[in-house]
């Protein structure tokens, strides 16, 4: 069973991605998002993945642990040939820091999940043009 409190926390978080046009684009889990089917309509994608390297399984790690973690994340996704924006979950609560992350776009959720998984994270956000995003449990804290 998940815990209650984490559930809680990664439902209360913002997942704030920024636009091709520098705008940001606010995802909450559960409410479908317009602008970012519009955008997967554009870029001709159909599935995406919210990922973060950081703060594994939810420990806090220092700016410079978590900025490398994310540069080997970066490299994972490009060397997979996925289109990346960039991204930050933020929590509602403000006691955690936001967390930066990547918008994955073109990746279904079972690879997702393999990506997550490679990088220590409980959960991630994932979705589906069309469909409200949701969470994806990697590992039952």
């Amino acid at each position: 069973m998940v815990d209650p409190t984490l559930n809680a926390a990664y439902r209360a978080t913002t997942y704030v991605v920024v636009m091709p046009d520098g705008t940001e684009l606010a995802l909450r889990v559960g409410e479908r998002s317009a602008p970012l089917d519009r955008l997967l309509a554009a870029m001709g994608h159909d599935h995406w993945a919210f990922v973060t390297a950081c703060n594994p399984r939810s420990r806090r790690l220092d700016d410079a642990q978590n900025t490398e973690r994310m540069a080997r994340l970066a490299k994972v996704v490009q060397a997979r040939g996925l289109d990346t924006l960039p991204a930050a979950g933020r929590g509602e609560t403000g006691d955690w820091p936001a967390e930066p992350s990547l918008l994955v776009l073109g990746i279904e959720e079972p690879d997702a999940i393999t990506l997550g998984r490679l990088f220590d994270q409980h959960a991630i956000v994932v979705g589906s043009r069309g469909e409200p995003p949701r969470l994806a449990w990697i590992s039952i804290p």
